[in-house]
C-alpha cells in the first residue's frame, strides 16, 4: 500500500469514526430530551411514559376509562386570547397547554412534549348547530389505520388534513357553554354532558362542517399559531347568551383561577425551573395580546409546533431511564371499546353518555344560578346552588364529579338495552336523513349564513356579526 493510500484510507477511517460519533452525540437517547425532563416527575404519578419510536418519549394517563381522550373531561372557557380548556385532570396544565396529543394502536392517545406554552393545542370546526374540535397531532405524524385518511396516508400531509372524522368530537352548540359563569365543577364536563354528538353520527357530521381558520398568535411568540375557536359571536348566538355578557365575561376571566389552567404553587416549589416555561403574562393572571396570523395558509401548516420557543434553561437533566414502547414492563393490554358492535381501538370512540343520553344536555348544566366558591375546609359540591336542578346535578355525578372506569362499565352494562334502542332509532333515522332532498341537514336545520370572525385590535373578542348557522370562517 502506497503512502498516498494509506493516508486516504487513514481519513476515510477518521471521517467515519467522526460520523459515528455525531450519530452518538447529536442523537440523545429518548430519555434525556428536554422537554420530557420538563414534565417528566409531575406526570409520573398520572401515567405511564414510553419512548415510541421516532417520536421520542410520550405521556399517556392510566388512570383514566378505555373510551378516555384528551379535551374532553372539562369544559371551553371564552377568554379574549381564544378559548381555554378547564378541567379537573390534574395534569391539563402540562398537556392541554404545551406538546400534541395523537393517537396510536397500542396505548390509546399519547401526549408528545412540548416547550411552547399556548392557549390550546386544537382544531375547530362548526357544522350547523354543532362545534367540533380535535388535538392537533406532532409534526411527522402517522396516522395508525383507524385514523388514516381514506385514500390512505401520504408522507408531508399536513397537520390539519390528517384531521380525519375518528379525531373530531362535536358538541350540541346551544349546550357549548358548560356551566358558563358559575365556578368550576367537575361535573361541567364533556364527558358526562351528554351533549356530544354520538359516535356514529360524527361521520356524517363532519362532511358538511366547516374548518375554522382563525389563526392568530401571541405577541411574544410571533410564530406560535394557534386557532382561537368558534368566534364569540355564533356562540353567543346559539347558546342565548347575551354577547355583551360573554365579552365582558372574556375580557375579565381570571386565567390564574381557572382549574388547572396553571400548576398549583407546590408544582412550581419542587419545580422552580418550570416557571420559564410560561409566559411571563400567563404566570402574573396578566391579558396578553394575540394576533391575526398574516399567512393564513403559513399558520395552517405550523399549527401548535411544540418547539417554536425553546425549553427554558438550567433543566434537570433526566436520568431515569424511560423503556421502549415495545418493551414497557408496565403497561396494560389495551381494553377495546364495543360501539355498535364493532370492538375499536383505545380511545377512538367516545364515552358512553355520548351514545345513551339526549344530546341537549340537563339546563342546569348549562346555566344556573350562580353559586358561592368552596370556603376552605369545606365539602366539594357543597357550594352548588340549592334547588330540585342542583340536587339531580349532585345526585347524577360520582364524588369526584365523573363516573370512575368501574361506575362507568356499570352503567354501560345496565343500559345494554337502552343502546340497542338507541342504535335502531340512528339507523331510522339515517335512513330518513339520505331519503331527503338535497339542502336539508341531518338535524333538520336549514342552511344558513356565515358570521365572520373579526377580533378588535389586541386580542379584543370579536364583534357580533349576521346571520346564523356556521359560525365560523371559511
Amino acid at each position: 500500500m502506497s503512502a498516498k493510500q494509506g493516508q486516504w484510507m487513514g481519513g476515510a477511517i477518521l471521517a467515519v469514526a467522526l460520523l459515528l460519533g455525531l450519530a452518538v452525540f447529536s442523537a440523545p437517547p429518548g430519555w434525556a430530551a428536554e422537554e420530557a425532563s420538563l414534565f417528566y416527575e409531575e406526570l409520573a404519578p398520572h401515567g405511564e411514559w414510553v419512548d415510541y419510536g421516532d417520536y421520542g418519549p410520550v405521556w399517556y394517563p392510566t388512570k383514566v376509562s378505555p373510551n378516555w381522550r384528551p379535551y374532553l373531561d372539562g369544559r371551553w372557557v371564552p377568554t379574549t386570547e381564544g378559548w381555554v380548556f378547564e378541567t379537573s385532570e390534574p395534569w391539563g396544565w402540562a398537556t392541554y397547554h404545551f406538546g400534541n396529543w395523537m393517537p396510536t394502536e397500542e396505548f390509546g392517545w399519547v401526549w408528545a412534549p412540548g416547550s411552547t406554552w399556548y392557549p390550546t393545542t386544537t382544531a375547530w370546526r362548526t357544522a350547523g348547530d354543532f362545534v367540533g374540535w380535535a388535538p392537533i397531532p406532532p409534526p411527522d405524524f402517522i396516522p395508525p389505520p383507524a385514523f388514516a385518511p381514506a385514500g390512505g396516508f401520504v408522507a408531508g400531509t399536513g397537520g390539519l388534513d390528517l384531521l380525519t372524522p375518528p379525531f373530531w368530537a362535536f358538541a350540541h352548540a346551544p349546550n357549548f357553554l358548560l356551566g358558563f359563569g358559575q365556578p368550576f365543577s367537575p361535573a361541567f364536563s364533556f364527558f358526562n354532558c351528554g351533549c356530544l354528538a354520538p359516535f356514529n353520527f360524527v361521520p356524517a357530521i363532519f362532511p358538511r362542517s366547516v374548518l375554522l381558520r382563525d389563526f392568530f398568535f401571541p405577541r411574544f411568540a410571533p410564530n406560535a399559531f394557534f386557532a382561537f375557536g368558534p368566534p364569540f359571536s355564533g356562540v353567543a348566538l346559539f347558546t342565548n347568551v347575551d354577547l355583551l355578557r360573554l365579552n365582558k365575561f372574556a375580557r375579565t376571566v381570571d386565567l390564574l383561577a381557572l382549574q388547572n389552567v396553571l400548576p398549583p404553587a407546590a408544582v412550581f416549589s419542587r419545580r422552580p425551573f418550570l416557571r420559564n416555561a410560561f409566559p411571563a403574562a400567563v404566570l402574573q393572571g396578566q391579558r396578553f395580546q394575540v394576533r391575526p396570523a398574516p399567512d393564513a395558509q403559513l399558520a395552517a401548516r405550523r399549527l401548535a409546533r411544540p418547539g417554536v420557543v425553546g425549553p427554558p434553561p438550567n433543566i434537570p437533566r433526566l436520568r431515569r431511564e424511560i423503556p421502549k414502547a415495545a418493551a414497557s414492563p408496565t403497561r396494560e393490554k389495551p381494553l377495546p371499546e364495543v360501539i355498535r358492535g364493532l370492538q375499536v381501538s383505545k380511545g377512538l370512540g367516545l364515552p358512553p353518555q355520548a351514545e345513551l343520553e339526549q344530546r341537549v344536555v340537563r339546563p342546569e348544566l348549562r346555566q344556573g344560578p350562580r353559586r358561592e366558591r368552596v370556603r376552605p375546609g369545606g365539602t366539594p359540591g357543597a357550594g352548588v346552588a340549592a334547588g330540585p336542578g342542583a340536587r339531580r346535578l349532585q345526585a347524577g355525578v360520582s364524588g369526584r364529579g365523573r363516573l370512575s372506569p368501574r361506575e362507568e362499565n356499570l352503567k354501560t352494562q345496565m343500559d345494554v338495552e337502552i343502546l340497542r334502542q338507541q342504535i335502531l332509532q340512528s339507523r331510522r333515522l339515517r335512513g330518513r336523513q339520505e331519503s331527503r332532498p338535497a339542502g336539508v341537514t341531518e338535524l333538520g336545520a336549514q342552511p344558513r349564513g356565515e358570521i365572520r370572525l373579526q377580533p378588535q385590535p389586541g386580542g379584543a373578542p370579536p364583534a357580533r356579526g349576521r346571520g346564523t348557522g356556521h359560525f365560523g370562517t371559511r
